[in-house]
């Protein structure tokens, strides 16, 4: 990782970080936004305060004038026309007085107000009861009607009683109770009609006291209400609302230009810096990109190239700008670069690069063009990934699983398989003593000894396949490894007329391996490419160490394989030789495996194989 170079900054001076400029303004904005919103809410109170005051005053009016028409024996017609009087005027829709349980005892309703009537009598059984100087504001024939009310009360009943007991007569108490009794008994106003010139004081009294001193007829007095056009109480209303909001945005607006501005002084003293940092932030990102980067301008130069780039392409020492492209890559990546470079490449393809030290390496590669503002091509940008290691994990899930279902195959089979074999055996040995030396039954029971000890190694090998491995490990040097198992198969090599050949540096590192296993797979490996040089050939046994790992290479130019085959290859019993049971290769796989190896197979019909073994090394310390 390269970070002294990019870590020289300059520490910046304290300037107002943008985050406290949005804070500021976003709390001067809350506040200006509760006050407006109180503002608002307090203009609207105003206004409502306002109707109810002008509904108290007509309430006020009616009170005064019933209480100055009492005198007069027609009060009760006079109501009528003070109420329709008082209502008579734009702004009042009605006047109307009722009953505590809500029956109008008078009202201004006109003929045409019948529907206004009905609207009024059910809005007010749902107001709330006991309580004075309220309003609400409904809608009625599409129109909004502020309607104030409280009870009606001209004078108190014991002020009423002592006011009228200083009058001459009876009538104005019979019209008193006739105005704020609820109902009169039928009897009681055929009697009033009829005796028009003689009262019965003793039941006028008597009722009179009960009323004066009920207490529950004082909760269930009656209720005056106004019906105001409510259509310019919202008028007044909204246009407090906009005045406000509109004053309160221009100081919003105001502080936000405000801040603003010191945001950008600010911003322009910290810009310099700020694309410092940026360089070198995006610097050290392309360094230590994973995919290999390389970038040229429009003359096909390099312009840039990390480090991961020049190890796929295993260049020596630093890249100097303005080389020619076609010069630094690889020639299977020069067709890819073309495609990059015309907009062709958007998609990433994979393809094998044969490199010295590790051939038919699989690479990813992908590119685009880079444009200026005038959609003018000023460069290209070519990227290569490494991928071995996706391509073993995919390699590994799927042997994994097989060899998943393969072991449950053994591990419930081949108990069963084993004891009948051993009586079959132990039978055809005995045969095999019953029958002379050379005779047809005796050489019958050998070969059936031989096919029993031959099926029982297969068993053997496909249980060890699906056992886990029990390996010894020791540091070990690969060399006297490979030396060994060279010398073991000389003789061999020469009587297939195959020329064996074996490289391996001198500072080849340990490796933590248990000795016969590994030994075993480079034997069996050596093996495979003897049997794939009917004709002769070339096998060639290479070491190549690297920086953590080691890669030990058997390549031989035999016959080769086809894609089917060669990914099948591992798979337990698949086989392409007649005498073979394809356990070899898979067993050679859970050994590498089981050293936290990778092993690899490359390999063309006709152009020979290679088997890529990758080990790692043991640690320094």
């Amino acid at each position: 990782m390269r970070s002294k170079n990019t870590r020289n900054e300059i520490t910046p001076g304290r300037l107002l970080s943008p985050y406290c400029i949005v804070a500021v303004v976003l709390l001067v904005g809350l506040g200006v936004a509760f006050l407006t919103y109180n503002t608002i809410q307090k203009n609207m109170k105003e206004y409502v305060r306002l109707y109810e005051d002008k509904g108290a005053s007509l309430i006020t009016s009616v009170e005064a004038g019933v209480r100055t028409d009492l005198r007069s024996r027609n009060s009760t017609i006079r109501l009528k026309l003070l109420l329709d009087e008082m209502a008579d005027r734009p702004e009042i829709f009605f006047i109307a007085i009722t009953f505590s349980d809500g029956t109008i005892m008078q009202s201004s309703f006109t003929e045409g107000q019948k529907r206004m009537e009905e609207q009024f009598l059910r809005r007010i059984k749902e107001l709330p009861k006991g309580e004075e100087g309220r309003s609400i504001i409904y809608n009625a024939n599409e129109r909004q009607v502020f309607l104030a009310y409280r009870e009606f009360t001209p004078l108190t009943r014991k002020e009423l009683w002592n006011k009228l007991q200083k009058e001459p007569t009876l009538k104005p108490l019979e019209r008193f109770m006739k105005l704020f009794r609820k109902k009169a008994s039928t009897e009681a106003a055929t009697i009033t009609q009829k005796s028009t010139k003689k009262v019965d004081t003793q039941n006028l009294a008597k009722d009179i006291s009960t009323l004066l001193n009920s207490a529950e007829d004082d909760k269930e007095q009656p209720v005056i209400y106004v019906g105001l056009d409510a259509r310019s109480l919202r008028d007044l209303q909204r246009a407090s609302t906009v005045q406000t909001v509109v004053t309160s945005s221009s100081v919003l607006l105001l502080a936000v230009v405000g801040f603003l501005s010191l945001y950008w002084a600010h911003r322009a003293q910290r810009s310099r810096r700020k694309a410092g940092r940026s360089q070198a932030m995006v610097q050290e990102v392309v360094y230590n990109l994973p995919d290999g980067l390389i970038v040229t301008d429009s003359n096909d130069q390099i312009v840039y190239m990390n480090e991961l780039s020049k190890v796929l392409l295993h260049c020596d020492g630093d890249i100097t700008a303005g080389l020619d492209a076609a010069h630094v890559l690889l020639p299977d990546l020069v067709p890819y670069y073309i495609k990059a470079r015309e907009g062709l490449l958007r998609r990433e393809e994979v393809i094998e690069l044969s490199t010295e030290a590790l051939p038919l390496l699989p690479v990813g590669v992908t590119g685009s063009v880079i444009k200026d503002e005038h959609d003018v091509v000023v460069g290209t940008v070519f990227l290569m990934r490494d991928l071995r290691e996706m391509h073993n994990l995919q390699t590994e899930v799927e042997r994994k699983g097989k060899l998943a279902a393969i072991g449950s195959l053994a591990a419930g089979v081949a108990h069963e398989i084993r004891n009948p074999l051993s009586s079959i055996k132990g039978g055809a040995t005995y045969l095999k003593s019953q029958f002379s030396q050379g005779s047809a039954g005796e050489k019958t029971a050998t070969i059936v000894i031989d096919e029993v000890e031959r099926l029982n190694r297969v068993i053997t090998d496909l249980i060890g396949l699906s056992r886990p491995s029990d390996l010894t490990m020791k540091p070990v040097a690969v060399a006297s490894v490979i030396e060994h198992c060279t010398a073991l198969i000389t003789q061999e090599a020469e009587l297939r007329d195959v020329l064996l050949s074996v490289s391996i540096p001198e500072d080849t590192p340990f490796v933590m391996l248990d000795k016969d296993r590994f030994s075993q797979v480079i034997l069996n490996l050596c093996l495979n490419s003897l049997d794939a040089m009917d004709e002769g050939g070339e096998l060639k046994v290479t070491v190549v160490p690297e920086a953590q790992s080691i890669s030990v290479i058997v390549e031989d130019n035999g016959e080769g394989m086809d894609n089917e085959t060669r990914e099948r290859i591992f798979e337990p019993y698949f086989t392409t030789k007649s005498h073979g049971t394809g356990l070899g290769l898979s067993v050679v796989h859970k050994i590498i495996e089981a050293h936290n190896g990778i092993i690899r197979v490359f390999s063309h019909k006709d152009k020979g194989t290679r088997f890529v073994i990758q080990l790692p090394c043991m640690d320094k310390e």
